[in-house]
């Protein structure tokens, strides 16, 4: 008696199985999708993907001559300073950058690199914050906390 009680749930399971099956098949058909206008598909992914979307990439962009006169402007001393002024090792020590070294940082504007002329901050385009990340990284902390300052809120088109 037991073994059919037994088949019987085994029964009402898989039925119960087909149904949500059957109930999830339908709904999947008729939904809508929730965006409305084309996706744009991501550089990494599709590169992920084994696919280069060479519009992305191709021509590679070129630095105009005021472009790279102007970023010239903030290599040396910022150079300088990263090489002379900034204790890496007593950052990392005491887990906290000093106050002088903020204040520094600050008066040569490095927490608006991105941010418009309008705002305060020094308006630079990606390929100069590119060129003066290639100089800040030499201290990841201070790296990661004028990362943050370029990134959090500051995207627009």
């Amino acid at each position: 008696m037991s073994g059919c009680v037994l088949l019987s749930r085994g029964a009402t399971a898989a039925a119960a199985a087909a149904r949500a099956s059957r109930v999830l098949r339908e709904f999947t058909a008729r939904r809508r999708p929730l965006h409305t206008s084309l996706q744009s598909c991501s550089f990494a992914k599709e590169l992920f993907l084994g696919n280069i979307e060479q519009k992305g990439v191709f021509p590679f962009p070129e630095v105009s001559q005021h472009e790279l006169s102007e970023i010239n402007q903030f290599v040396g001393p910022l150079e300088k300073f990263f090489t002379e002024e900034v204790d890496s090792r007593k950052i990392d020590q005491e887990g906290k950058i000093p106050v002088d070294t903020l204040e520094k940082l600050k008066s040569l504007g490095l927490f608006g690199i991105q941010v418009p002329e309008e705002y305060g901050g020094l308006g630079l385009s990606n390929t100069m914050y590119a060129r003066l990340g290639e100089i800040i990284s030499l201290d990841a902390s201070i790296t990661v906390t004028l990362a943050a300052h370029q990134a959090i809120g500051l995207k627009w088109e």
